[in-house]
């Protein structure tokens, strides 16, 4: 989700005209202006207006295609997202207290947009399990990230798709040897000045308490440490606490049709 969601984010002007032709550089910069104008209205989009509007945006895509092209098929894989445009009844909640500040509004980055609660990921590198992959960001309406953001990945082995509580890792843990496979996280934080939220080796807990194929709900609760470090002078702060975390998410992938 995050990955894609930051390609819309600068798709929009990675397709400029090169040609010499005045005409058709003017109107592939118009294309681009109305795909901007497009995706900003998306955004705001409610239940009401969601197709409307998307409509409208993977139009304004296709136009910026047929007219700038789309080196790269950056422009092609979000029309690929938005599909027919039709709603699901997707949810995604994650709550956080992050070194004693409240976070009671994390979705998936461009949440509001795509409408997607979760993914399924590997890491052929360590297993060969499917994940499900669970994105809390704390500025998700604005797809582009500030000096504010906050997100949380959460990774779920399919070996733990079940109620229970599970140790949280900092990195897949491959069971060549007999290791358990267990849950496993990431972080993506900013603070301004260069500083950063890193994972370091701190580990935590991850309790599922709901997962549910019938109904396509996965609920739970965790906790991890993690620390702070200054990419300038590489000053490391911590351990810091993330505390009182919750998620509350559809499993809308298609993987679970």
């Amino acid at each position: 989700v995050y990955t894609l969601t930051f390609i819309l984010s600068i798709s929009i002007i990675a397709c400029s005209s090169d040609s010499s032709d005045n005409n058709s550089a003017d109107t592939c910069d118009e294309a681009i202006e109305n795909t901007t104008s497009a995706q900003a209205e998306f955004a705001t989009a409610g239940s009401d207006d969601y197709t409307d509007l998307c409509q409208d945006y993977r139009a304004a895509l296709e136009e910026q295609i047929e007219l700038c092209g789309d080196e790269g098929g950056s422009l092609q894989a979000v029309i690929d997202v938005l599909g027919d445009c039709s709603q699901n009844d997707s949810f995604a909640l994650m709550t956080a207290n992050l070194d004693g500040e409240q976070y009671n509004d994390m979705k998936p980055n461009g949440y509001n947009t795509f409408n997607s609660a979760i993914d399924i990921v590997t890491f052929s590198y360590a297993n060969d399990f499917d994940y499900i992959a669970i994105y809390g960001n704390s500025t998700y309406a604005q797809i582009v990230p500030d000096n504010t953001t906050k997100e949380i990945k959460l990774f779920i082995p399919e070996n733990k798709w079940q109620e229970g509580t599970y140790d949280l890792e900092t990195y897949p843990v491959d069971d060549e040897n007999g290791n358990d496979v267990v849950p496993h996280f990431d972080i993506n934080f900013f603070y301004g000045n260069n500083v950063l939220g890193y994972t370091g080796d701190y580990g935590g807990t991850i309790t599922i308490t709901e997962f549910d194929l019938t109904n396509r709900v996965i609920t739970g609760t965790f906790e991890f440490q993690y620390h702070k470090i200054n990419n300038s002078t590489n000053e490391v702060t911590g351990p810091l606490d993330c505390i009182n975390g919750t998620f509350n998410y559809s499993l809308d992938d298609n993987y679970f049709d």
